[in-house]
């Protein structure tokens, strides 16, 4: 096993040379046409610069995001930081590094080195959080020119003054309280790591965050030092810079209150990540949180976790979700007004905030289905197509209904119905009507049919057998190629609710070009219109139609990888077990972007960003979870259930519910340990969820909330591994292939992939863990599950970066760098595809598979 604890691995040198005449000729030629001939870059560098026009940044301090967490300022770990702020430069490439499509990357050898590279085991310390950034300095600094402004402004008798001096006061009480948490954390963070080597979990990602938000105060306050004398301090300077100043002074309170909630986890989580029995008093607080200060997060702060184009993306984000919820389901004139005034929303962040707290917490999941499937638009779609690159097959094709047969072995085509009486999606526009994605929201889906996608730089041979049509191919060819040795098995993302195939191009056509192998992605129905298991079978049904008919695929079947982004790595993983469980060839490799791999409930330390996260919410999460389970509640009276209860949980002397309460809490959490076991007559009050807990928590979320929340609380079927692969066997966890997890360090669920590859590990099964992004709220999941590998002692190689968030894949179009980002993850799967050829041969053939 190797470990490299490398910060942004995945990227092209700086000083990489430019292209040969050779590769230019290369290019020209009409025999291989690379992806530079065939990516539009002039639209998504004006896409980039439009997003810079439209959203103002003026943060100097943004830039410094590199973080030392140092408890002693000596010249060894000044040296350690020399070292780390080398390997984590944020690397700065233009588009003129990008290569042809036959030409082998130049970094590829470099990235190859970096994961065999490994490094001596070191002692566990809490000096580092893997950023360069000195909290104690910065700490101090805050402090100091807190009060020196505070004393200033009390001296002064204006209003304005004032109203400066109570907002310090409030500041330097927030940072009193903070600091000492933070050291508490720090202490501790070896406990949580992923390893010594590499220091990654939610309780780092969470005082990285707290630090980075106190950056951005400081260079408030320093403008407030610098402006605060004279008139022109209260003519020009003071509104804004308190509205400034108020903003993140909100933002730090609730981030002091998120991190002492934290601080109680660790007290309670027994060295563990995830959190399974939470003791209800500090359960109810973290709703009070989700319910009350994720506004904070959402206006002037929005995003500061993110890089600075991440920033200004989730702003406009954010300011389309505050229209879009005027606009839906409402009149055309209503809806015209309504857009009439959508700058607002950009214009003034309060409004925006304020707005899109109240959407995540009280809007049914049919909203956010609507909203998210927005990129599902015809209109979209088209609009898409000058910023997306065209590859010469795309041809979208139904499978099915017969069943498939591969020797002994037979899978039956999909069996389960859909949800007679859900309602559909209310229209956001003519989503999957009249458009090549008959899986769209709310769209009929034949019962034993399924949807897939072939996409192809290149016609291969047979193909024609599918067959190819005029229509199929964006690219004129009449060349026709090899059987490719590759293929890459697609399953996209959207929270089992929405996007398809098509959203997902803006990376996946790039990938066709770039890797120049055949890529099949599957378009599954769509939750709650088709819940569990409908997904699971679809994806499950095509991956042994895909074995079967390989040929057709123009696939030699030799060299098969699976891959996946959030909710399809989700799926990804659960084809491999199915795969493993029905004795059919399994993956070479699978590769899961940003994955939940435990949909039960748990609450760990990174879990608690998504209260600040714009993008993945917690409430967004909630219906996402509720909707794939077949979990309603939106569509019931709220009331009936909650008020029918006895007050008084004391009263509760019901065996039978005791017990059912006791079953609900002992099946949340992925791996519960022997202590934290509780038996029928060994019930722990604390833990004891009654009518009097939801009374309460329907105070805080509101009755129609609490109602869901008490349905998914006592709701077993996430905690199936068919639902969470955290929850599967070891017997199976043996059989994985070589499995990579790329996963961001503000999300949610890292640590449960942290956790899932320990556990490999352990059983000697080959993983690798690529964690591309610092700031995504699916990061406990990720660290869970990689610990898990690690604990079943399979080799494995880690490679720690920062900057992005959940979801980067999709965000090529908003920003140049994370599109840079994107080719980099393109050519890690190229090495992967080098790497499993190579290993090819010592897995079973296929041949007895194809017709």
């Amino acid at each position: 096993m190797t470990t490299t604890p490398i910060s942004n691995s995945i990227r092209m040198d700086n000083k990489e040379e430019s292209p040969s005449k050779a590769e230019i000729s290369n290019a020209t030629d009409g025999r291989s046409r690379s992806i530079t001939d065939r990516f539009p870059i002039a639209p998504l560098v004006a896409a980039g610069r439009l997003m810079s026009f439209l959203s103002k940044q003026s943060y100097n301090v943004t830039a410094k995001r590199k973080f030392t967490l140092s408890a002693e300022n000596n010249e060894k770990s000044k040296q350690a930081a020399s070292v780390r702020n080398r390997s984590l430069s944020p690397p700065k490439i233009s588009f003129s590094t990008m290569r042809n499509s036959t030409t082998t990357p130049s970094n590829l050898d470099r990235f190859s080195n970096t994961i065999r590279t490994s490094e001596a085991p070191t002692t566990p310390t809490p000096d580092t959080v893997g950023l360069d950034f000195n909290f104690d300095s910065v700490y101090a600094e805050l402090r100091e020119l807190a009060d020196t402004n505070c004393k200033y402004f009390s001296e002064q008798k204006t209003d304005v003054c004032k109203r400066f001096e109570r907002l310090l006061i409030q500041l330097l009480h927030s940072i009193d309280l903070s600091v000492p948490l933070i050291r508490y954390l720090t202490d501790n963070f070896h406990h949580f790591d992923y390893s010594p080597e590499v220091r990654a979990s939610g309780y780092r990602s969470l005082v990285v965050a707290h630090g980075q938000a106190c950056l951005r105060t400081l260079d408030i306050l320093r403008q407030v030092d610098t402006k605060r004398v004279g008139l022109l301090f209260n003519l020009m300077y003071s509104s804004r810079l308190f509205q400034d100043l108020e903003s993140w002074t909100k933002a730090l309170l609730a981030m002091q209150r998120i991190i002492a909630l934290s601080v109680k986890m660790v007290d309670y989580s027994e060295k563990k990540v995830d959190a399974d029995h939470v003791p209800l008093d500090i359960e109810l607080d973290y709703f009070k949180m989700v319910a009350f200060d994720s506004e904070y997060f959402f206006g002037r702060t929005c995003g500061f976790q993110f890089a600075p184009s991440m920033q200004k993306m989730l702003t406009l984000l954010l300011a389309g979700l505050a229209t879009f919820y005027e606009t839906y389901n409402r009149s055309i004139s209503y809806a015209a007004a309504s857009l009439a005034t959508a700058p607002k929303y950009i214009l003034f962040p309060e409004q925006r905030a304020k707005k899109c707290a109240a959407i995540f917490r009280d809007s049914d999941y049919l909203f956010c289905k609507s909203f998210w499937n927005i990129v599902d638009h015809d209109y979209v779609k088209m609009g898409s197509r000058y910023i997306v690159p065209n590859v010469t097959v795309s041809k979208y094709f139904q499978i099915g209904p017969e069943p498939i047969e591969i020797g002994s072995i037979i899978i039956p085509p999909p069996t389960a119905s859909s949800g007679d009486d859900e309602p559909n999606e209310r229209a956001a526009g003519n989503i999957g009507a009249g458009s090549d994605n008959p899986t769209g929201s709310g769209s009929e889906q034949p019962r034993q049919l399924v949807n897939i996608k072939l996409l192809s730089n290149e016609i291969r041979e047979g193909m024609s057998e599918l067959p190819l049509k005029k229509a199929d191919l964006e690219i004129a060819s009449t060349k026709i190629l090899p059987m490719s040795d590759q293929l890459l098995i697609h399953i996209h993302g959207g929270g089992f609710i929405a996007t398809s195939s098509t959203t997902h191009e803006i990376y996946l056509k790039p990938w066709a070009l770039g890797l120049e192998v055949p890529i099949v992605s599957i378009d599954y129905s769509l939750a709650p219109e088709y819940p569990y298991p409908r997904a699971i079978e679809e994806c499950f049904y095509a991956y042994a139609w895909i074995l079967k008919n390989a040929n057709k695929l123009g696939w030699t079947g030799k060299t098969l990888l699976l891959a996946g982004d959030s909710a399809g790595g989700n799926l990804v993983t659960i084809v491999t077990i199915k795969a493993i469980e029905a004795g059919l060839r399994k993956p070479d490799s699978i590769i899961c972007f940003y994955t939940p791999f435990l949909l039960g409930y748990s609450m760990s330390p990174s879990r608690l960003m998504a209260i600040m996260d714009p993008l993945l919410n917690t409430g967004f999460l909630w219906r996402c979870l509720a909707a794939y389970a077949g979990i309603k509640a939106d569509d019931e009276p709220p009331h009936d259930e909650l008020e029918s209860a006895s007050i008084n949980d004391q009263n509760d002397s019901s065996i039978g519910k005791r017990r059912k309460i006791a079953h609900s809490i002992s099946s949340s959490g992925p791996i519960p340990s022997k202590s934290d076991s509780l038996s029928n007559n060994e019930i722990r009050p604390e833990y004891i969820r009654g009518d009097t807990y939801y009374t309460q928590l329907g105070d805080i979320m509101g009755s129609r909330q609490a109602l869901l929340l008490r349905k998914l609380r006592e709701s077993t079927l996430p905690n199936t591994p068919h639902m969470s692969p955290l929850r599967a066997s070891d017997e199976i966890l043996r059989q994985f292939p070589t499995t990579y997890l790329v996963a961001c360090h503000q999300d949610p669920l890292l640590d449960d992939s942290i956790t899932f590859a320990r556990h490999l590990r352990s059983l000697d099964v080959e993983h690798h863990m690529v964690i591309p992004c610092a700031r995504d709220p699916f990061i406990d999941d990720n660290i869970e599950f990689a610990r898990r590998l690690r604990d079943l002692k399979v080799p494995h190689h880690l490679t720690v970066v920062d900057e992005w968030p959940h979801g980067f894949l999709d965000f090529g179009f908003a920003a140049t760098d994370v599109a840079q980002y994107n080719i980099e993850i393109r050519n890690m799967l190229l090495k992967i595809l080098q790497q499993s050829s190579i290993n090819a041969d010592n897995v079973a053939s296929v041949p007895s598979h194809i017709d």
